[in-house]
């Protein structure tokens, strides 16, 4: 027994160290909305992806044949029509460095893949076709690079044949509308979803269930290391874990579905000292797969909640914080929905989590659910008076707010389906105490890359301000 509460501690002390954000109070259960359909009972956008947009709305999209979106205010609860011109449902999304968001692939009849490939204007709500990707795209995953390119890979093809090609695609210039597409290395099948993260290195970090390997963006060229501990099957979540100013490096899988059922295990990746492999880390208080990660400002981790076996058989309600720092996990409190397969969630700039989705008889369908989490009803929340809209790599900024003993972090914002989220990270600014504030550095390129950020001023019981945007870079 005693050897099993060292291990457990040496864990809890190796994910705290990578966290490098201060402890807040113990997690409350918090509370959920009544669900809710912000364009009416007879909507068809069922929420499969949810992309929070540096406007503060969030555009969800989803169904078949056709696919049908909308963007919708959280502030007013009103929602603007903006069906997509393809089937993009089962695609992958990609915000860009001008906010701007990428919408690669979609779903064919047959599990197949498209070839279309989107750009969507937060400002005009417009939809603009870009360069086709030749052999389609099913369930792929596009992944921003620091120099502003971004990098396709996975999926199954129009054929329904693994796609193992990788494309960049380059974003238009200032005041175009049309990027380019060129296949780079050689073939990589990464299979469906596969996740992805920039490290601060550069170099590319993937992982699925049953793989790990990382890629040299200058050669395009790809290091395989050991597969997780655990077979997650499908149905995986994944995070980068909270880090400090100078990055992450560790990563954390979770849940997954197999044949006989989903699995509760968690563990970590590290490729500071990749060669070492996964450690676990504290299983779930039950299984779960097809659930949403979502990281918070305290810097906890909300697992939203997910289902036991198959699809959508033994839903559960209730979501889960896991605490980092401590190595625990927590039941939050239970929604009203079933959201297990084609679910998203995605944290809001108020600090509140957008649920939405699942699209089998019985679920969620087209109704929404808003969590508060506990830090909300945990007293006076701190403000952020005064903030740039713009702070460039390495460049000092100043956030004026009167909470005193609190510090500042930056949350990218989420782009959320099939329990893959291809955006979300949060980083912990470096600060100094001044006068009426704090004084924050802005982290370099590969740490936070160009684009829009909300920033987030927590005090020191883990409870976050409203964000307000600014674009790094």
């Amino acid at each position: 027994m005693r050897k099993l509460v060292c291990a457990a501690a040496v864990v809890a002390a190796a994910l705290s160290a990578t966290t490098a954000l201060p402890a807040g109070a113990a997690v409350t259960p918090g509370s959920w909305s009544a669900p809710f359909t912000p364009a009416g009972a007879s909507s068809r956008v069922i929420g499969v992806h949810s992309v929070l947009m540096y406007t503060g709305k969030v555009l969800l999209f989803g169904n078949l044949r056709p696919t049908a979106g909308y963007v919708y205010d959280p502030v007013t609860g009103g929602t603007t029509e903006v069906d997509p011109p393809a089937d993009v449902e089962c695609g992958a999304m990609e915000p860009l460095t001008d906010g701007r968001i990428l919408v690669v692939g979609g779903h064919a009849k047959g599990a197949k893949g498209i070839n279309n490939i989107l750009l969507f204007d937060p400002a005009t709500l417009t939809w603009t076709p870009q360069p086709s990707s030749p052999q389609g795209r099913y369930y792929p995953t596009a992944t921003r690079l620091p120099d502003g390119r971004v990098l396709i890979s996975g999926g199954f093809t129009n054929n329904g044949t693994m796609n193992p090609d990788m494309e960049v695609y380059t974003p238009p210039p200032a005041g175009g509308s049309v990027g380019t597409l060129v296949k780079v290395g050689g073939p990589h099948p990464s299979g469906l979803y596969p996740h992805q993260w920039v490290l601060p290195n550069g170099k590319v970090l993937e992982v699925t269930s049953r793989s790990t390997s990382i890629l040299d963006t200058s050669t395009w060229t790809w290091t395989n290391y050991s597969r997780p501990n655990t077979n997650h099957g499908s149905g995986e979540a994944a995070v980068l874990v909270p880090g400090s100013a100078s990055g992450s490096t560790k990563v954390m899988l979770l849940g997954g579905k197999l044949s006989t059922g989903a699995t509760a295990a968690a563990e970590t990746f590290d490729a500071a000292n990749p060669t070492a492999g996964w450690t676990n880390v504290a299983s779930m208080p039950q299984a779960r797969t097809h659930m949403s990660p979502v990281l918070l400002p305290d810097g906890t981790l909300m697992a939203d909640a997910g289902n036991s076996s198959g699809n959508y058989n033994g839903p559960i309600y209730t979501s889960l914080s896991y605490s980092f720092g401590a190595n625990t996990w927590t039941t939050l409190a239970a929604q009203a929905k079933r959201r297990a397969y084609h679910s998203a969630a995605v944290l809001l700039p108020d600090g509140r989590v957008l649920s939405s989705g699942d699209t089998g008889t019985g679920g969620g369908l087209n109704t929404m659910e808003l969590y508060s989490p506990g830090y909300l009803s945990a007293g006076a929340r701190p403000t952020i008076t005064a903030a740039p809209t713009q702070a460039a790599h390495g460049a000092t900024f100043t956030i004026s707010t009167p909470t005193t003993g609190s510090h500042a972090v930056l949350m990218e914002p989420g782009a959320a389906t099939h329990t893959a989220d291809f955006s979300e990270r949060i980083i912990a600014l470096s600060t100094t105490p001044t006068t009426g504030g704090l004084s924050a550095v802005a982290p370099s390129s590969t740490v936070a890359l160009t684009g829009w950020y909300m920033l987030f001023v927590v005090d020191s019981a883990g409870v976050p301000s409203t964000a307000k945007w600014i674009h790094i870079g």
